[in-house]
């Protein structure tokens, strides 16, 4: 889609676009060169004290748990004193 370069060299998204990423007034867009093409990438921002849980460790451990959860190696106890008395064993 062709689009003209206007004043501050702004440009405006096709609505088929916007509807396609389903983006939001407001909402922000990192851009990057790559090859000498533009890249626009939407990005949600985080809470600082909630970015440890987007770390590439965080994601590994938390993709981990799943193969765990799936392969059903997970235990199941009543409660936390029953769980202590399973992590002892």
């Amino acid at each position: 889609m062709l689009r003209k370069i206007g004043q501050n060299y702004q440009i405006a998204l096709p609505k088929a676009i916007i509807k396609m990423l389903r983006l939001e007034v407001h909402e922000y867009i990192d851009i990057h060169v790559e090859n000498d093409k533009i890249i626009l990438e939407p990005q949600v921002l985080v809470p600082k004290d909630q970015a440890y849980f987007y770390t590439p460790e965080w994601q590994q451990d938390e993709a981990n748990a799943q193969k765990d959860i799936e392969k059903k190696r997970v235990t199941r106890t009543k409660n936390l004193k029953e769980l202590f008395k399973k992590i002892d064993e």
